[in-house]
């Protein structure tokens, strides 16, 4: 498949949303050439009933929301609807236990709303369960399903002992999304038809995350409080050890050359990374304010983001971070290269070695003007990741599953 980056002149702003500011670039959409063309369908997305069975709690917004905007109904039957989605009712499930027996209510509570009232699709996000529950709605009731593919069902499930059952799982969709290209090609391999495969923009607010949010300009670099931001989960998939192991390799490099970071997070390995910091003289030169609902504020403080996860998608963290002109420093995992190219919009780290992130990051450290053209271009991706492109998407990824058969 092509990997060409196409320009796009759309406006892909929701109302109220700008992609773009005064003397920003142009931005464009990496996935352009992968999305699917439209076709004809009766009825049209606008007028379809999307019945969502959904585990999450303040993603739905931003998985569904978008959705939501484009059906004519939408309902979703979730476990904690905190986060209220514009235009769409929910049916929440009983504090009736703990979350395991939550989830096995959650199926009862769709079964019953599918036969209650009607609707065109169902939709899900993850395999395991709620991918497996839209499966049971479609047999039972007839409706179009949808698999919205994060990362791990792909990543994790479909190369494990087990991965027969999750790749024959897969074809019985009517539509599966994914996050980026790369994951269209692990898609096809596990058998799943080209016709049936959707990119959905890991969408972000382009007017929160804004080039003109950050607080230093070009002139005082000197006054940013981190060179470094690290976000995620402290766990195995986002290896935040390896983060670590790269400031020792920095601080190994030069121990003249002063740098600041900061790890925003929680999980099982923060003591592991504290006493990893301690022992090598570096604790008080990384912050390590646990976890926060939105880390914005860190962004705003940094430099440069640097991820270094042995697993992932196409990571929220990255595209919030780039869409306010930080250039990241990654691994190639996921689909993370088909939005990260070399050198232009970032650096791609092979191999995830600490030496290698160190290079990258002490590049970063001494050639500031380098690292503020690879922060400018990464702004360029901002549009391709809005809102109103995930609508956009939706309503390729609902014309799909309604379609069915004709795409064949």
């Amino acid at each position: 498949m092509s990997r060409t980056a196409t320009e796009s002149g759309a406006s892909d702003s929701r109302p109220g949303e700008s992609d773009s500011t005064d003397g920003e670039t142009a931005s464009r959409d990496p996935f352009e050439s992968e999305r699917s063309s439209p076709v004809d369908i009766d009825p049209v997305p606008e007028e379809l009933r999307v019945l969502v069975v959904s585990g999450l709690a303040h993603k739905n917004e931003r998985h569904y929301g978008p959705l939501a905007a484009v059906a004519e109904k939408t309902t979703l039957v979730c476990l904690e609807p905190r986060y209220d989605v514009d235009d769409a009712d929910y049916l929440e499930v009983p504090d009736v236990g703990p979350r395991p027996l939550r989830i096995v209510v959650l199926f009862f509570l769709a079964l019953l709303e599918g036969y209650r009232n009607d609707y065109d699709a169902v939709a899900s996000i993850s395999l395991l369960p709620y991918g497996l529950y839209a499966l049971a709605l479609k047999a039972i009731y007839g409706y179009p399903a949808s698999l919205g593919i994060i990362g791990i069902d792909l990543d994790h499930h479909a190369r494990q002992w087990y991965g027969a059952a999750p790749r024959w799982a897969f074809r019985r969709f009517d539509a599966v999304s994914v996050p980026g290209p790369s994951h269209v090609d692990d898609l096809e391999a596990c058998g799943v038809s080209r016709n049936r495969i959707e990119i959905l923009a890991n969408a972000i607010e382009v007017e929160r995350y804004r080039p003109d949010t950050l607080e230093c300009d070009e002139q005082t670099d000197a006054d940013r409080e981190y060179d470094f931001v690290w976000v995620g989960r402290f766990s195995e998939e986002k290896d935040p050890v390896r983060f670590a192991d790269a400031l020792i390799a920095l601080e190994n490099r030069d121990e003249s050359r002063e740098f600041r970071a900061v790890m925003v997070g929680d999980g099982p390995l923060r003591e592991e990374v504290e006493a990893k910091l301690e022992a090598h003289g570096l604790r008080d030169r990384v912050d390590l304010p646990g976890w926060v609902d939105d880390p914005l504020e860190y962004y705003r403080r940094s430099a440069t983001v640097v991820l270094t996860s042995r697993r992932d998608a196409l990571p929220l963290v990255m595209l919030e971070a780039m869409a306010i002109g930080l250039p990241p420093i990654v691994p190639p995992v996921g689909s993370i290269p088909d939005v990260v190219t070399d050198g232009e919009n970032g650096i791609v780290v092979p191999g995830r070695d600490p030496d290698g992130f160190a290079t990258a990051m002490a590049r970063c450290l001494d050639d500031s003007d380098r690292r503020r053209t690879l922060g400018a271009n990464a702004t360029e991706i901002r549009s391709a990741f809005s809102y109103e492109q995930a609508e956009r998407d939706w309503r390729r990824i609902l014309t799909t599953a309604v379609a069915g058969d004709s795409r064949q």
